[in-house]
């Protein structure tokens, strides 16, 4: 008799406790699902670099030379070391400098290998001097608005660093202050490149410029000058 009892309470709380489960499913929503665990959590921003520049466009963090380092410093100089294009022989260093903070930056060329004569140079929108011609490195970039897509009344020539002036040796030295050029922000000159031209600027043909086939070419990246000395 007591075996009885006990299954007749076993199966009195078997039947509860499906009642119960079942009640409680009847009243989730359709579309209710069980709560998951995030599995890729958000993680907090890095801390701040030193001397972050704000704009009026955006937010935007200076590039470090190293942005593992206890205390990141920002990038101040950036180099492009020329390479020659097909049936040329030109080769050198263009330099770039922060201007003092200041809205641009100065431009030290020091290049050989150049027919004798004036030579326009632009920052190209690509990284990219693989092509024999040059012409892997895109149209020029634009220091102010879109690259590939300029406004169809420019007036401009976009990229432009102005021109080299080469001796009876093929060797031309230039140093300016370009408006506009930075290395930080949404316009960064950093990853670009920097080509040579044939000829000089034409300022009726902007935004191109009418410079001819491409000479040299060679990746702006981060300057040795700027790792600290140990």
């Amino acid at each position: 008799m007591m075996t009885a009892t006990i299954r007749a309470l076993a199966s009195g709380m078997a039947a509860v406790t499906l009642s119960t489960l079942s009640s409680a499913c009847d009243r989730r929503s359709p579309t209710q699902v069980d709560p998951v665990v995030d599995p890729a959590p958000t993680l907090p921003d890095p801390p701040s670099l030193r001397g972050a520049e704000v704009s009026s466009e955006s937010a935007t963090r200076k590039v470090a030379v190293d942005p593992g380092a206890t205390e990141p410093r920002p990038v101040l100089r950036a180099i492009a070391t020329l390479l020659p294009a097909k049936d040329s022989k030109v080769k050198g260093t263009i330099r770039f400098e922060s201007a003092g903070g200041a809205d641009q930056l100065d431009v030290i060329a020091d290049v050989e290998g150049l027919p004798p004569g004036k030579h326009a140079f632009h920052v190209h929108v690509l990284g990219d001097c693989s092509a024999p011609d040059g012409k892997s490195a895109g149209p020029h970039f634009n220091f102010e608005g879109s690259s590939l897509a300029p406004p169809a009344d420019i007036k401009r020539i976009t990229g432009d660093l102005g021109e080299l002036t080469a001796d009876a040796q093929g060797v031309a030295r230039f140093r300016a202050s370009i408006a506009k050029a930075k290395l930080h922000g949404p316009y960064s000159i950093l990853g670009r490149s920097v080509v040579v031209h044939e000829k000089p600027n034409d300022p009726t043909k902007p935004p191109e410029g009418g410079a001819g086939a491409r000479l040299g070419c060679g990746v702006i990246g981060i300057d040795a000058a700027d790792v600290p000395k140990k």
